[in-house]
């Protein structure tokens, strides 16, 4: 018998828990893993929300995990960093004090918000792991310890493996088949279901923050978004706030991760895109619309920070 734990607790995404036990029971009608057999866990057992047209039926979790050879944690919702920081410091200490007791042998899978669980765990520290990419920041700050490449869909860092946003519950599920049972088990299951766990990075689908909460960032963002076509400069930016750059610099930085000019190197990448995605400008065309001169340098810098060039991008993304 090969038992695994999928632990869930109300707000868990339906999409990532209905995933688990449909591929699964999918891989179960393969000999390799015949002997699979899935608990679903939550602390009280019983019928646990999802959502509220969504619920699952659970058994109560055991004192120890001990005995699974594998234990996943699906994403959940949160309405913000700090919500999701109060559910882990409290909701699911119970399952955290679990997971620190686990012997070493034990594959512990998690996704999207569930790594902050895993984090707090500190099963991660000193391993490679990624996370949602726009909560990215929040988790170095918690788990400092942590080798995080958010930029990555799906990292295996040998006992833990870890998934980025919600869909990459699919390429976690799939590689923890493939850990378990196989290469051709994984390979069987993901022809079924239609995918392949070739995705690997966040990157082309993370997009620039536009909204703050400190009015002067906000102002020189609308500001740099208005005029990202131009030629713009730090001095003419400072002089249209009011402000000295200094003090600029200073809080946009606090405020974005980044300062004004590459934050303006940004906003262009984003225009880029939504041109990409919806006309049929040449590349040499859509770099002059949005303020570059030198092609060759607009695609080093866009492919930088989509994680494609952009012919790739376009293939991938353009709408019909």
């Amino acid at each position: 018998m090969t038992p695994i734990a999928l632990v869930v607790e109300p707000g868990a995404t339906p999409s990532s828990v209905m995933l688990t036990l449909d591929m699964l029971a999918i891989a179960g009608r393969y000999p390799e893993a015949a002997d699979c057999k899935l608990d679903v866990l939550s602390q009280d057992g019983g019928v646990v929300q999802l959502s509220p047209r969504v619920s699952v039926d659970t058994q109560k979790m055991p004192a120890q995990l001990a005995g699974y050879a594998a234990v996943i944690l699906p994403g959940f919702f949160a309405e913000n960093a700090a919500a999701l920081i109060e559910q882990v410091r409290t909701t699911w200490q119970p399952v955290i004090a679990r997971l620190r007791a686990l012997p070493t042998e034990t594959l512990v899978a998690a996704s999207c918000y569930g790594t902050f669980v895993l984090g707090e765990s500190g099963l991660l520290d000193g391993i490679n792991a990624t996370t949602t990419w726009w909560l990215q920041d929040q988790f170095r700050r918690s788990y400092p310890n942590v080798r995080l490449d958010a930029d990555q869909a799906l990292a295996d860092g040998g006992r833990c493996l870890t998934a980025g946003a919600m869909t990459a519950h699919t390429d976690l599920s799939l590689h923890l088949l493939r850990r378990l049972f196989g290469a051709a088990l994984a390979r069987q299951v993901g022809a079924i279901m239609l995918v392949d766990g070739a995705r690997t990075s966040q990157r082309p689908f993370m997009t620039l923050r536009r909204n703050f909460d400190d009015p002067l960032i906000q102002q020189a963002a609308d500001w740099l978004d208005s005029r990202a076509a131009h030629e713009v400069s730090t001095t003419a930016l400072a002089d249209a706030l009011h402000v000295s750059y200094r003090t600029l610099h200073r809080r946009f930085q606090a405020a974005a991760g980044m300062a004004p000019l590459a934050y303006l190197q940004d906003l262009r990448v984003e225009q880029a895109k939504a041109l990409l995605e919806s006309t049929l400008m040449s590349v040499e065309q859509i770099v002059g619309q949005v303020g570059y001169s030198d092609v060759s340098a607009f695609r080093r810098l866009f492919s930088k920070r989509a994680g494609l060039s952009p012919a790739q991008y376009r293939q991938r993304f353009r709408r019909g």
